[in-house]
């Protein structure tokens, strides 16, 4: 599902780009190389525009200040939209959303005790936005990768949570491992939490979450699916859960999140009390999975309790 809606998506802006940069390469010659020209600045033009109408409508919805937004990270969300978008469309055809989880392997450059390192996307995604991550934890030697897939896509946090507790509890049964580490994207970062709650520190070692809203996030209130009022800031589920565990975390916590989130409003919405806090500036909401930067803070903080 998915991966149909980012495949959509990306048709859909493309047949506008044609429809804008037609009439501007006529215009000049009609030549193919100006309606190629055109075509492809109109389509670039849209991206941006989408991030900056996104960002405009999560401040909004916040009654936060419009502050100056800065033109590199429009650029530069708009750059992680289309390359996040690219590889969610096409994830399917890999087989990922069929299977639940795919188990990836690496060279394994590091000792056996390295951890199995579990990756959870968020609301509308698949596990194609974690190629990246997923060949820079490959590089660094983690050798066993499991990309887990939300579905539906649409459930509850409550039960994608149960769904990833029965199967990390199941590969820890197969290949007798310890407890694994998760990284989460977004709404994933919640459903690890909840997933904490539910299965314990018997099966979850570490959780790293990136650009989660722990606090909720107002833009989240104006969709009507079970997971967005889920993650509304006065969402009766969300005040539970912080109430259990916000400053009594089970396990080590990192929190990675950026002060120009596009989604996320107030940033400090995705920080989390007792948790490690790692602040990054200039990306936005899918620009944090992406980004060799972010990437490479991710692994960083992987590493330091590694031998």
């Amino acid at each position: 599902m998915a991966a149909t809606f980012w495949l959509g998506t990306l048709l859909g802006e493309l047949a506008l780009a044609v429809a804008l940069g037609w009439p501007v390469a006529a215009a000049v010659g009609g030549s193919r190389i100006a309606l190629f020209a055109a075509c492809t600045g109109a389509f670039l033009l849209v991206q941006a525009l989408l991030v900056l109408i996104a960002t405009l409508l999560t401040r909004c919805a916040a009654g936060a200040p419009i502050r100056p937004l800065y033109a590199t990270t429009i650029v530069m969300e708009s750059i992680a939209l289309l390359r996040a978008a690219l590889r969610m469309s096409v994830h399917c055809g890999i087989g990922g959303e069929a299977r639940g989880c795919t188990g990836l392997r690496g060279p394994g450059l590091l000792s056996r005790s390295a951890p199995r390192v579990v990756l959870i996307h968020g609301i509308f995604c698949n596990g194609g936005i974690w190629r990246p991550l997923v060949k820079m934890l490959h590089g660094a030697g983690f050798d066993r990768v499991t990309v887990m897939e939300l579905q539906p896509p649409l459930a509850d946090i409550e039960t994608h949570a149960s769904t990833v507790v029965a199967r990390m509890q199941a590969l820890q049964r197969r290949d007798g491992e310890p407890r694994a580490v998760i990284i989460a994207h977004s709404m994933g970062g919640l459903v690890a939490r909840a997933a904490l709650r539910a299965g314990g520190p018997a099966v979850i070692g570490r959780i790293l979450t990136v650009g989660t809203p722990h606090h909720g996030t107002a833009i989240a209130c104006a969709l009507p699916f079970a997971p967005t009022r889920q993650m509304c800031p006065d969402s009766v589920w969300l005040r539970q859960l912080n109430v259990e565990q916000e400053g009594r975390l089970a396990v080590p916590f990192t929190c990675l999140y950026s002060r120009d989130d596009t989604l996320i409003c107030p940033p400090k919405s995705a920080a989390l009390a007792g948790a490690r806090l790692v602040q990054i500036d200039g990306l936005g909401h899918l620009g944090l999975t992406v980004s060799p930067r972010a990437l490479a803070l991710l692994r960083d903080e992987l590493l330091r309790e590694q031998p």
